[in-house]
């Protein structure tokens, strides 16, 4: 009988490391981020423009903070992936540029994470504003 009860605690434990254990391993591994043309795609362009609907969301009265933070959320994420790809080498323009623009729309985007978990509208729309001013001087440099 014991045996029998050691043999299955075995068992259930090697069947959860051999379920659990690669997913829990490759959460240790770093991520590449997407390539940089397919997070402008996905979040910045055509009617996935987070930019855009996160201001429009702002702007709104009264203001649905569950979807700004769901909005945000989006943003961040996306800033982070551009932020990641500071050190790689733009298709056009400077490469100290490249890495300034894309660790401060990184930087920007944290910003306007605080912001909103402060629902500080003045302060998110300030956020907001600096991130399309650092959009702009990246494209007119590397686009």
């Amino acid at each position: 009988m014991l045996r029998s009860a050691a043999l299955v605690g075995f068992l259930a434990a090697l069947a959860g490391v051999w379920f659990v254990g690669p997913s829990f391993l490759a959460a240790d591994e770093p991520k590449d981020p997407p390539p940089f043309l397919k997070v402008m795609a996905d979040n910045f362009s055509g009617k996935k423009n987070v930019h855009r609907a996160l201001k429009k969301a702002v702007d709104t009265d009264p203001i649905d903070w569950g979807e700004v933070g769901n909005l945000t959320k989006q943003y961040t994420t996306a800033a982070q992936f551009v932020g990641a790809h500071s050190k790689t080498k733009p298709e056009k323009g400077d490469d100290k540029s490249w890495a300034k623009l894309t660790e401060q729309f990184a930087t920007l985007a944290k910003e306007l994470d605080g912001a909103v978990a402060k629902k500080d509208k003045e302060q998110i729309k300030g956020a907001i504003e600096k991130l399309h001013d650092t959009c702009e001087a990246c494209h007119e440099n590397h686009r």
